[in-house]
């Protein structure tokens, strides 16, 4: 079987973790890895949730799926992937060394998702679930990369039903190389998805009390789509997404 990264995406509780241990096994006796993020979180950190504590435990989780995939084993990288910047952090690992790339989409209802996570031993909060469940990126578009192997609604199907057919569909995807960069347009376009992620994320740690304010993410979404459309830089986006959130302070206060 041909080495390969798998990224899993979707909100919180949807099943991502059963699905990744049924894809690991149904592997059989090859050297899979299944990282799950969840490896470093626990009730506590869900209860004072902020986001730069989801980024370094990202980057953990990513740090060690980069060291397995370059000592030649395979990676199941069991994490909610929800911004399409982070599918391609785990892209490019895949691209460096040459393996399969896929994304693995989960679609299983954010109704199902809560009911779900009240029967977990780590109950995350449910408006963070919520909060994931609408700033999700959805796979696919116009990105080849990003276009799911296979779409699974796991309060249709079982996660055991579901691993043989991402096997086998795996063994029809070809492995990256450098040859399948993307042109620069698209690495303008993850530069501004990231800048914005990042100053969303510094704004709420610096005004708490907008945390649940839905405007937050709406305002960056419409500056991201205005950089888009109209070529505006990164530091430009950056400027405008602080001078539109910076609203939201007095509105709060």
């Amino acid at each position: 079987m041909k080495q390969f990264l798998i990224a899993i995406c979707g909100i919180p509780a949807s099943g991502k973790t059963r699905l990744s241990k049924a894809i690991a096994l149904e592997c059989g006796c090859h050297d899979v890895h299944v990282v799950s993020t969840d490896d470093w979180r626990d009730e506590e950190y869900h209860r004072e949730f902020m986001p730069e504590n989801e980024r370094r435990v990202r980057q953990l989780a990513l740090d060690l799926t980069s060291e397995l995939i370059l000592k030649g084993h395979s990676v199941i990288h069991d994490d909610t992937n929800y911004y399409k910047s982070m599918r391609h952090e785990l892209f490019e690992i895949a691209r460096e060394a040459g393996c399969v790339f896929s994304v693995v989409h989960i679609t299983t209802p954010l109704e199902t998702a809560l009911q779900w996570n009240r029967m977990r031993d780590v109950v995350v909060p449910d408006d963070v679930i919520t909060q994931i469940n609408e700033r999700l990126d959805v796979p696919g578009g116009r990105y080849a990369w990003d276009r799911p192997i296979i779409e699974a609604d796991l309060s249709m199907r079982t996660a055991e039903d579901i691993a043989p057919e991402i096997v086998a569909r795996l063994d029809a995807v070809e492995p990256l190389a450098d040859t399948h960069a993307e042109p620069d347009s698209d690495s303008a376009n993850r530069l501004l998805d990231t800048v914005t992620r990042q100053t969303v994320a510094r704004f709420l740690r610096d005004c708490p009390e907008c945390r649940r304010d839905p405007d937050v993410h709406r305002i960056r979404r419409e500056v991201l789509r205005q950089a888009r459309e109209t070529g505006m830089d990164a530091p430009s986006a950056e400027q405008e997404l602080w001078r539109r959130l910076g609203k939201l302070t007095f509105r709060a206060s």
